[in-house]
């Protein structure tokens, strides 16, 4: 007996092309993670300043020895910051760098949900840590810098009284450890160490002046001692400010000083409001383009996948961003939707392609117009990669993140939602 022919539906779900969107699909919500409580949609979307609200600076690098900041300082300053600012607890917080016309480089950052303030405690200041100990009334001798310091930890607290206390624990190195005990013996901190207080300093800031204890000033007579522990103060006073000498310390001092250039924030509510206008974008540019399929074409059964392949592109791009925790701001907003736009382009192209082989064409004849169609395509998705790869290499911020975007976009269009498109478009018009 003759084999009974496949159904439609059964072709185009064994179908490679089919699969492979289908598994993009569920990959993609899969990371999207989306759920729903308190009437609010949450999903696993890193959103940007634009959105989430909080502060951005620009920062600018200054070396008092020399005019010129050189391509290693600048990458070396960028990884400081980029340290301390993930030690802060804030991880894949956006760094760039960049250069004027007069050589001067700078630093931006954006801080997505952080207040101007804090945000300015950990990138606004070289972060220069030193050791010093009274040696007779005002003045004070030099004992170490952060270069000697190890081991930092997170911010602790204790009770004290009715309050709570807060302070950093490090470790010093054994040269670090050497030089502690040499200057509490020469300067006689371990005989009277309530004459020979033990200060610590942040950008030329004390945060810690006190004199050694009895137990710790007699074991520097015999002995070096390395762990050190630096009571910052109590209440929320003293744990904004362990916190801030906790991330300076691990992320160490910056090569240069630096300067703010320009700086501000953006409320969380104006960010909100950004993030309902470009939802409510969206559904109407979606909107649009279903009322351009159907003025253009007027059958369901061409208009439907190809509104769905749309959505599906850009589920994909979201996905994908979530997986590589891109963070989402108003250039990648705008990539997007230039992505939704060359996409419909590139799906109407493929539909006229395979309706001018006529009525019930042969599959060869079908194949040869998608092919046709694939070549326009992969050239135009050429050229728009061409295009964007300049300003990612080179771009900051907006560019930066417009660039990328598009690029995601194109490349999922061309590898996954196109070739299943044509296929399922293929198999509805050979009917």
């Amino acid at each position: 007996m003759p084999e009974k022919p496949q159904g439609t539906w059964t072709k185009l779900l064994t179908d490679y092309r089919v699969i492979l969107l289908v598994i993009a699909l569920l990959l993609s919500i899969i990371f999207l993670g989306p759920s729903y409580s308190n009437g609010q949609l949450t999903t696993n979307l890193k959103f940007g300043l634009d959105f989430e609200g909080g502060s951005f600076v620009k920062l600018k690098l200054v070396n008092n020895t020399t005019p010129t900041i050189s391509d290693k300082t600048l990458e070396d300053t960028k990884a400081i910051l980029e340290n301390k600012i993930n030690s802060y607890g804030l991880k894949n917080t956006p760094v760039n760098t960049v250069r004027d016309d007069s050589g001067n480089a700078y630093v931006l950052i954006d801080f997505a949900g952080i207040p101007y303030e804090e945000a300015m405690s950990i990138v606004g200041k070289q972060g220069k840590f030193e050791m010093r100990i009274q040696t007779q009334g005002n003045e004070s001798a030099f004992i170490l810098d952060g270069s000697e310091v190890q081991g930092v930890s997170d911010p602790t607290s204790e009770l004290s009284g009715t309050e709570t206390a807060w302070g950093v624990t490090f470790s010093l190195t054994k040269a670090g450890a050497e030089k502690f005990q040499q200057a509490a013996i020469q300067y006689g901190a371990t005989t009277a160490p309530e004459e020979h207080y033990i200060m610590m300093i942040l950008d030329g800031k004390v945060f810690y002046s006190r004199p050694l204890s009895s137990e710790l000033a007699n074991s520097l007579k015999t002995k070096q001692v390395d762990q050190m522990v630096a009571m910052t103060g109590t209440g929320d006073e003293g744990k904004a400010i362990a916190k801030e000498v906790a991330v300076h310390m691990k992320g160490g001092s910056l090569p240069v000083s630096v300067q703010v250039v320009s700086s501000g924030q953006v409320p969380a509510e104006q960010g909100a409001t950004f993030k309902t206008m470009v939802i409510i974008g969206m559904i109407l540019a979606q909107a649009a383009i279903g009322l351009i399929m159907y003025l253009r074409y007027r059958e369901p059964r061409i208009i439907l996948p190809m509104f769905l392949t749309s959505i599906f592109e850009v589920v994909i791009l979201l996905g994908v961003a979530a997986f590589i925790n891109w963070e989402i701001d108003l250039p990648s907003v705008a990539g997007i939707i230039a992505v939704i736009g060359t996409g419909i382009d590139q799906l109407i192209i493929i539909t006229d392609e395979v309706m001018a082989t006529g009525r019930a064409p042969t599959t060869k004849k079908i194949l040869q117009k998608l092919s046709s169609a694939f070549k326009i395509i992969v050239s135009s998705a050429a050229t728009v990669v061409v295009a964007m790869i300049p300003l990612w290499y080179m771009g900051f911020g907006a560019l930066k993140g417009f660039a990328i975007t598009t690029i995601l976009g194109v490349f999922i269009g061309i590898l996954i939602t196109r070739p299943a498109y044509g296929r399922i478009i293929g198999d509805i018009l050979s009917k």
